[in-house]
């Protein structure tokens, strides 16, 4: 089961990373392609705006997942390092329940919002909830983490690098 669940948080640390990556990468070549296509009008780039607002939300919430899953979104090292242990540890549970609050936020008003959105896109033709997913889809996994995180600081393991598994 370990096993499984380590394969797992390795495959959702390498998805957030190389597809907020690829998003980045999107963005910039749009951008850079923009601003060439003003100067030398060849062609139109159809939806344009929306590919952009898509690869940029997408992007956000990937790389913050990506951060949250490390435990360094949140972090202010030098202050944990000056308070004794006991303290140290109650900081970080802190720190932790007000994290998962946030991503419970993040679920419940993503979806409200995904909802809301209800509008297709003017060229693509495509449903904004589409956009809006990366909120809640991103804001559960968030919350999934935050209570890892907080069985870790529980445990006495709140030390991780980004290179191990969240679950081993």
């Amino acid at each position: 089961m370990i096993a499984a669940l380590e394969a797992l948080d390795r495959g959702v640390a390498v998805t957030c990373k190389v597809a907020a990556i690829l998003c980045m990468l999107g963005v910039f070549v749009l951008l850079g392609a923009a601003i060439v296509l003003r100067i030398m009008p060849l062609f139109t780039i159809t939806g344009y705006d929306e590919i952009i607002e898509f690869l940029f939300i997408w992007m956000v919430m990937l790389t913050s997942l990506a951060l949250w899953r490390e435990g360094v979104l949140y972090r202010v090292v030098m202050l944990e390092s000056l308070l004794p242990p006991n303290l140290r540890r109650m900081l970080e549970i802190l720190i932790n329940l007000a994290m998962f609050g946030f991503a419970l936020v993040l679920v419940f008003y993503g979806i409200e919002f995904m909802q809301m959105a209800g509008e297709t896109t003017p060229f693509l033709r495509l449903d904004k909830g589409w956009w809006y997913a990366a909120i809640p889809g991103c804001g559960a996994l968030m919350a999934v983490y935050s209570l890892v995180w907080l069985y870790r600081v529980a445990c006495g393991k709140g030390e991780l690098h980004s290179t191990t598994s969240l679950v081993g």
